[in-house]
């Protein structure tokens, strides 16, 4: 929870779901939620697409322009980082991020 906000975090990867903890879920959470406030938005929902096509970033307002190389490195890199040390996490050919941010 952050000010005042339950964060609900799912991951998949490979198609296979990763069960995430509370402390988990609010890390890659927050992480997701600066990404997008870095961009200039504020969602209640964040998908996070990784896969052979590239990264794609959408909120409930629509997907998060990822135009420069740069940003589409550094987004990519902090969101397989993130997850990397998870049990389960061995091959990253495919990983769903989704988080919802609900007010409590």
């Amino acid at each position: 929870m952050i000010n005042g906000r339950l964060i609900t975090v799912n991951l998949i990867t490979n198609n296979h779901v990763i069960p995430l903890n509370e402390f988990t879920q609010n890390y890659i959470g927050n992480i997701l939620l600066s990404i997008a406030h870095s961009f200039g938005y504020s969602p209640e929902q964040i998908i996070a697409i990784v896969d052979e096509a590239g990264l794609k970033i959408t909120t409930e307002k629509g997907e998060i322009p990822l135009i420069k190389e740069f940003s589409k490195s550094l987004v990519g890199s902090t969101i397989k980082g993130m997850i990397s040390p998870l049990k389960g996490i061995i091959w990253f050919k495919n990983i769903i991020i989704t988080a919802n941010y609900n007010n409590s």
